[in-house]
């Protein structure tokens, strides 16, 4: 009976605990922003999540910043590509 009752309890603590999903791309594009980044945001947002997907499939982190560092426009330096990679990490996975 302690288990049935500590199931919904425990059910409930993490729903409380948990945060929208679009606060994580809020956060995301805030973070870009406050670093210079520019761009449409569905464009940015499309790119955290290509960044996540690589994460999950184990892709190698040099691998995913260099295919942002080539596939971004020319002002975007190896730093910045690592960058956005970190930030992708941190709000969107």
């Amino acid at each position: 009976m302690l288990k049935l009752l500590l199931i919904p309890a425990m059910l409930a603590a993490a729903l409380t605990v948990a945060a929208p999903a679009y606060a994580g791309e809020e956060e995301f594009l805030t973070d870009l922003a406050n670093n210079n980044f520019t761009g449409p945001t569905d464009v940015a947002l499309t790119m955290g999540y290509q960044i996540c997907t690589d994460i999950a499939h184990s892709v190698p982190e040099a691998t995913t910043v260099e295919a942002i560092y080539q596939n971004t426009a020319d002002e975007v330096t190896y730093e910045d590509a690592q960058f956005i990679y970190d930030a992708a990490f941190i709000y969107l996975c």
